[in-house]
């Protein structure tokens, strides 16, 4: 009776010790932990006549058709600085600002920024914005591939600029970093070197520079990972990105520096970051268009 007794007070034991036990915490994401960054064209359709709100075509192609307020700035070439050594490295800020005055960017506007569905000239933009000091963008998931999928209106031309803006650039230079730091942080357990290119470019078998290969300890996982694949190229959900980011060891707590050939995948790469709550993330704007050609560089493969 006895041994009884004291088996069922063992079982009752374990079951309350279970019980008590805390819990293993899921880590999957149901939205994004800077979900404002990125609209839908549902969301976008019922902004438009908000008196606040600058849609930003970034596409390179002027010929359209147009979301009927939106006004157009090729992000990719008109962010690109021809007078720089280093290929397509960004304007300086008077230049920046000049270029979003003309499109009638005030300090206190609502940004919206929307390309042909990839994101790569709308995070180019967003991320010289932030560069700059304009901290209220966002991009349109699935750009003018989901508005046309949808069945939205469009317009031939873009929109008439009512007026020059009065931004004003204010540069964060905790956004950005240069060849020094990244050598620094090549070797820094506390940041982490990110290579958004081609699997062929981080390895060496692509050549697009001098030297071949990789800054050393970097982790390369390419941009487009984080996009559908097939029909409208869609951001992933939080909890796909989240695993992707999770598996190649990309985590919040470290400083995470982007790059690929010249920061327009890289920008890419730092939206998304920024979209999944990565608060410290600064691209080398220059990234292998000048790593790779220089002398003192040391290059993996």
């Amino acid at each position: 009776m006895k041994t009884r007794i004291l088996f069922i007070s063992m079982i009752i034991g374990l079951i309350l010790s279970a019980c008590s036990a805390p819990q293993e915490e899921t880590s999957t994401l149901e939205t994004y932990p800077n979900e404002d960054l990125l609209v839908s064209v549902e969301d976008l359709n019922s902004m438009l006549n908000d008196e606040n709100l600058l849609l930003i075509d970034a596409r390179a192609d002027s010929t359209g058709p147009y979301v009927e307020v939106a006004v157009h700035f090729a992000a990719v070439p008109e962010l690109g600085d021809p007078d720089h050594p280093i290929a397509n490295y960004m304007i300086g800020p008077d230049l920046f600002q000049e270029k979003m005055r003309e499109i009638g960017l005030d300090n206190d506007d609502r940004v919206v920024i929307m390309d042909e569905g990839n994101h790569l000239a709308a995070a180019r933009l967003f991320y010289a914005l932030e560069y700059y000091g304009f901290s209220n963008a966002s991009l349109v998931n699935g750009g003018y591939a989901a508005w046309m999928e949808n069945d939205y209106p469009t317009v031939d031309e873009p929109a008439e600029i009512s007026g020059e803006g009065n931004f004003s650039s204010n540069v964060q230079e905790s956004r950005f970093c240069d060849f020094e730091t990244v050598v620094a942080a090549s070797s820094d357990p506390d940041k982490i070197i990110f290579d958004v290119r081609s699997e062929g470019e981080y390895t060496g078998e692509v050549e697009r520079a001098e030297k071949s290969g990789h800054i050393p300890n970097a982790i390369n996982l390419e941009w487009n990972n984080v996009i559908e694949s097939d029909g409208v190229p869609y951001f992933k959900s939080a909890s796909e990105i989240q695993e992707l980011y999770t598996a190649a060891g990309l985590t919040p707590d470290k400083e995470i520096i982007p790059h690929c050939q010249t920061n327009v995948r890289g920008s890419h790469a730092y939206f998304t970051l920024r979209l999944m709550g990565y608060d410290s993330v600064r691209p080398y704007e220059a990234s292998w268009a000048e790593y790779g050609n220089r002398e003192d560089s040391v290059v993996e493969q």
